[in-house]
């Protein structure tokens, strides 16, 4: 899971915007694009489904749009539905209910590494990303219009 969110970084790189990766208390890891008021849900989500599609052609053997747990195999689902309209997502240092009671952990950028294990970061050992600064401190601070990308992401 975290070698997908690099795949997902890396491509970001062409489209340039500030981005943000937590685990999401789970097996995997949301990225998040903190955005400036004014596109609507159906232009963010039609950006997603724009940009996982694009990822998931780039790496197609480790990646995929595919919904079906039987039909993607053992390849990682992009899913772009959580930036649709009226769709939830678990907030930051929410506990799970899971073996372990993982915590889904805001990470900085340099932690998320092919070794990461997203449950790692539990009920057992959060207080220690409570250290220091937050690495999401920029987050509201780092909200960007879309226009740039929607158009770097056409030119792909």
């Amino acid at each position: 899971m975290p070698r997908a969110g690099l795949h997902v970084k890396a491509a970001f790189g062409a489209l340039k915007p500030v981005s943000f990766a937590r685990t999401s208390g789970s097996r995997g890891l949301h990225v998040l694009v903190p955005i400036r008021t004014g596109p609507d849900a159906d232009e963010v989500f039609a950006l997603a489904g724009s940009f996982v599609a694009h990822v998931a052609a780039a790496y197609p053997v480790g990646l995929t749009l595919e919904h079906s747990i039987a039909a993607r195999g053992d390849r990682v689902y992009l899913d772009p539905f959580r930036n649709g309209f009226g769709q939830t997502v678990v907030v930051p240092y929410s506990v799970r209910r899971r073996e372990k009671a993982p915590i889904s952990t805001p990470l900085e950028w340099s932690k998320v590494k092919p070794t990461l294990v997203p449950s790692d970061f539990n009920m057992g050992n959060f207080r220690q990303s409570l250290q220091g600064p937050g690495p999401w401190k920029d987050f509201f601070r780092s909200r960007q219009s879309l226009k740039d990308a929607t158009g770097a992401l056409r030119r792909l």
